[in-house]
């Protein structure tokens, strides 16, 4: 287990935690991204820790670990591997404050995400056959992913924006929306989480469902955080010791607030022209048969 911490987080340069303008209520800063041969990388704004065993692809371990590399990460802000060998994407603070995006090690599957995420602040989530999504402020971008995802993202375009998409196996997916609404599909593959997701007395009292991951990999494997604080997990052994220091670190987030009428209307129009831009470049592309 590789354990960075870092004393001071800041947040980048021309933004903020918020990952769409005026949105209802902040995020949870919190990741857990698995990648091929038992991989991980899991972080708060405080502490991030990843798999050894030479588990990473080479070209961000030595950016994650090792202080002389020119490129060095003094604090990740999003770390995503995808199901291939050493495809992955990243977002991070580099010496001297400098803002780095890696797009160039997404390979010929993810060409649309690479143009996505040039000079742009995204998280992203890969999932089965070549599947993403990934949110900036300038809108999303996503390809391949289950249908019933999909529909419930454009039919929720009015009302809601999503900002963080969980992909499982067998297409199970969730989407969180910053309205804190709440969908899901996990297809019977984590019936662990599936109490968390149905008990909304629950949520209410844990001030909200605001992160979840689901293992691409493995049925069954998942985080979740919640308003509070607090967390649940079910996840291999050997991510236990990290996981828990993470959890331990994450922050409570305010109550939602009232939006602004004319600025959350403003912001949903800006989302719709990106999200129908984004369609309109999916139909062009190919989609996998779920």
């Amino acid at each position: 287990m590789q354990h960075v911490a870092s004393v001071e987080s800041k947040a980048p340069q021309g933004g903020s935690w918020s990952f769409y303008p005026n949105r209802e209520r902040p995020t949870m800063d919190c990741q857990i991204s698995f990648g091929p041969n038992n991989a991980y990388f899991v972080k708060s704004d405080t502490w991030r820790a990843w798999s050894d065993n030479n588990t990473l692809p080479e070209t961000l371990r030595r950016v994650l670990e090792d202080p002389n590399h020119p490129e060095y990460c003094q604090f990740p802000y999003d770390v995503a591997m995808a199901m291939e060998p050493g495809v992955y994407s990243m977002w991070y603070q580099g010496k001297n404050d400098v803002q780095f995006y890696e797009p160039e090690h997404l390979g010929p599957h993810y060409a649309k995400l690479a143009a996505f995420m040039v000079s742009k602040t995204t998280r992203t989530v890969f999932g089965p056959y070549h599947s993403y999504f990934s949110t900036s402020d300038a809108g999303l971008s996503w390809q391949n992913l289950p249908p019933t995802l999909e529909t419930d993202i454009m039919n929720r375009l009015k009302l809601g924006r999503p900002h963080t998409v969980a992909l499982g196996v067998k297409g199970a997916w969730v989407s969180l929306y910053d309205d804190s609404v709440l969908s899901h599909n996990l297809q019977g593959q984590y019936p662990g989480l599936q109490p968390f997701l149905d008990n909304a007395e629950e949520r209410n009292k844990r001030n909200s469902i605001t992160y979840v991951a689901l293992s691409p990999y493995t049925a069954g494997h998942f985080f979740v955080a919640f308003g509070d604080g607090s967390a649940q997990w079910d996840l291999p052994k050997e991510m236990h010791v990290d996981v828990e220091t993470v959890a331990k670190t994450l922050r409570p987030l305010p109550a939602a607030a009232r939006p602004q009428a004319d600025s959350m209307l403003q912001a949903t129009l800006n989302f719709q022209v990106a999200a129908h831009a984004n369609m309109a470049m999916n139909n062009l592309l190919f989609h996998h048969s779920w």
